[in-house]
């Protein structure tokens, strides 16, 4: 799909007043320049249906975490599962990619993670020993697979736990686990989380 196409599907939807409605498969051919350029044109001014596995995710999350659920969507019974379009770039690529990471809870603790809240000196050499087992095709604790997960890039308990199966209770004590050893920063508070990390 060209941007041009994009273009006029946007401004289609915004002289309608509608959500703007993007299959899977389209989210996984739009390139990250398209995504930047439509961010920039458009920002909040339009929303988007997240993608059909990020819905799947929260209706597991109503279930899980029901707290969670209802302090992302305000308590809305039937919400849209709509976010702005500058979050545009997170929701493309393949379904293992693309999420729409909680980071912004404003009553219940935050558990999102990003690489630069490894503490370096104490995690490289663990991250190296946990990712050399990976390669090797060794079985990883949560602690040692949510480990290998937020080396790769910013990620949530929630979406960490959906994905690998974990129980939350678990994924949490994983959590604790790494703080302790002084592997992991864990910030809760969103306002915390946006002083000092980009989250965006």
């Amino acid at each position: 799909m060209t941007l041009d196409e994009l273009i006029l599907r946007a401004e289609r939807c915004i002289d309608e007043k509608r959500i703007l409605e993007l299959t899977d498969a389209e989210l996984t051919e739009i390139t990250t320049e398209q995504a930047e350029q439509l961010r920039a044109l458009y920002g909040s001014r339009l929303l988007l249906q997240i993608p059909s596995h990020e819905v799947a995710f929260q209706e597991w999350l109503k279930l899980n975490a029901v707290d969670v659920w209802k302090d992302l969507w305000d308590n809305v019974e039937d919400p849209p599962y709509s976010v702005s379009l500058a979050f545009l770039d997170d929701m493309i690529g393949e379904d293992s990619e693309a999420a729409f990471y909680i980071c912004d809870l404003q009553n219940v603790d935050n558990y999102f993670f990003t690489p630069d809240m490894l503490l370096e000196k104490e995690s490289t050499d663990f991250v190296t020993a946990v990712r050399d087992r990976f390669v090797r095709g060794g079985n990883l604790s949560p602690e040692q697979a949510l480990t290998v997960e937020i080396s790769a890039g910013p990620t949530d308990i929630w979406h960490f736990a959906f994905r690998r199966g974990v129980d939350l209770e678990r994924a949490k004590k994983a959590v604790a686990a790494l703080v302790e050893d002084r592997i992991l920063v864990h910030v809760p508070k969103a306002d915390h989380l946006s002083t000092f990390f980009d989250v965006g």
